[in-house]
């Protein structure tokens, strides 16, 4: 059996809530991942899906080492992180790479962009200082920018040149994993789609494993070859893309899936109407939390929490209801 590139067994992650002023200390915990377990293969794409606060970005920085997890591990290569050689550390330092949701505050307005993006190639020993320019000048070229934009700023450049940068200072470290973080979020629609392409064909190239947040299923759609769906920190629904797709198992996704807009209305799932907000996380619900929002919920909704359990071969649902709702 081929050893992942990158797996998180049981992960999860809080961060303390800060008092209102009135209080010392803080005033209780917010669970921002909640017992997450994925597993990334060499050469594949996960994607990631969401609304805005559900763990997302959280669980980008705890596969990239950023963060520590509270409990569970991350492993790289079959080695627990905290577990690695010095060596080992540098590698993974290296191998693992991470692309941020903004493409400007990701940049040192005050540092030129190619120095930018020659900077790892002086960090991890990659190349001579007299070479750096040569090996930056060819990566702005892999990712569709001209050399000669070397010695500009970060701020002479649109949102999707400097996403660009971004991911040539990522490819500048030469990394066998791309954590993308909502890399077209912030991006016009036409843009995106460059962006988009550029990733699947650096994936193509390089045989790059890549992890894709993002809150857009049909971004995602595009460039993974499995999706994990999360809410309010845990994993509801895993399935590889196309099965997803064709037959989401978890009452979330089909609302996010009926929330995509399409060309033709023959084509568009009737919309699914979510009971109330998303509750707060430093006070999850009892039982499944999904449930106070979901059109099924029952009785076993409210009082027990589901876990995530295969449905059908390799399609995962923490959901009680999920084979009498989505049965073939």
């Amino acid at each position: 059996m081929t050893t992942p590139m990158l797996e998180t067994l049981a992960v999860s992650k809080s961060f303390a809530l800060r008092g209102d002023g009135r209080h010392k200390g803080h005033s209780g915990f917010l669970k921002a991942v909640d017992q997450v377990s994925l597993t990334l293969g060499a050469s594949e794409t996960l994607g990631i899906a969401g609304e805005s606060g559900c763990g997302k970005s959280t669980l980008a920085k705890l596969i990239t080492g950023l963060l520590a997890p509270d409990s569970g591990g991350i492993m790289f290569q079959g080695a627990e992180l905290t577990r690695l050689t010095p060596d080992m550390r540098r590698l993974f330092r290296r191998s693992v790479q991470m692309i941020f949701q903004d493409p400007f505050s990701s940049l040192n307005p005050r540092l030129r962009i190619g120095d930018a993006i020659a900077e790892p190639l002086l960090i991890h020993g990659l190349a001579p200082a007299a070479d750096c320019r040569a090996r930056a000048e060819s990566l702005m070229q892999q990712v569709g920018l001209a050399a000669e934009l070397y010695d500009r700023f970060p701020h002479e450049f649109s949102g999707g040149q400097r996403q660009r940068i971004g991911i040539a200072r990522a490819l500048a470290a030469n990394p066998s994993v791309l954590v993308a973080d909502e890399p077209v979020s912030s991006l016009d629609i036409s843009i995106q789609a460059q962006i988009i392409n550029l990733l699947l064909e650096l994936k193509r190239e390089q045989g790059l494993t890549m992890a894709v947040i993002s809150h857009d299923l049909a971004v995602l759609r595009h460039i993974s070859d499995h999706i994990a769906v999360m809410y309010l920190g845990a994993v509801v629904e895993l399935a590889p893309t196309q099965a997803l797709f064709e037959r989401c198992r978890h009452p979330y996704t089909e609302a996010l899936l009926a929330a995509i807009p399409r060309i033709h209305q023959a084509g568009q799932l009737p919309r699914i109407r979510l009971q109330h907000e998303p509750p707060a996380r430093s006070n999850l619900p009892s039982g499944c939390r999904f449930h106070p929002r979901c059109p099924h919920a029952r009785e076993i909704c409210r009082q027990q929490a589901p876990g995530l359990s295969e449905q059908v071969p390799g399609h995962a649902a923490a959901c009680h209801l999920s084979s009498e709702l989505y049965s073939l």
